[in-house]
């Protein structure tokens, strides 16, 4: 190739990088913004998440203590239950407003479920599959 031909290709390598960079820097710019708006809404998710989580308070519809008191737990009662409704062990405890590791120990009878649980329990048995 003559001097002149690869003096002419050098700029015009040179002359593209230019107007590429010219091109990509704003792009670059909106990309670092976007991304710092995907941290801080992820960060506000997590937040939300927690409050949700912690908040998880079962809304138990009209059980009255004389339901209450009838009604038997055991560990055997608690799995027939949650098996007749199909539901996983974190499902069953999202609709009481518990984790699924807490029911674990209700239905090997190691513990009891409290009193705002065993309502959320007597309310699950008198809902059929389809109303869950």
């Amino acid at each position: 190739m003559s001097t002149f031909a690869t003096a002419f290709k050098s700029e015009i390598t040179r002359l593209a990088r230019h107007e590429v960079k010219l091109a990509v820097t704003p792009l670059l710019s909106t990309i670092r913004r976007q991304r710092v708006t995907i941290a801080d809404l992820k960060h506000q998710l997590a937040g939300l998440s927690r409050r949700a989580t912690k908040s998880a308070e079962p809304t138990v519809p009209g059980v009255t203590e004389k339901e209450l008191k009838k009604a038997r737990f055991s560990g055997k009662l608690i799995r027939s239950l949650r098996t007749k409704l199909g539901l996983t062990r974190e499902q069953f405890g999202k609709l009481i407003g518990v984790t699924g590791y807490a029911v674990i120990p209700w239905e090997t009878n190691e513990c009891r479920p409290n009193a705002l649980r065993q309502k959320a329990i007597v309310a699950l048995r008198k809902m059929g599959k389809r109303k869950i």
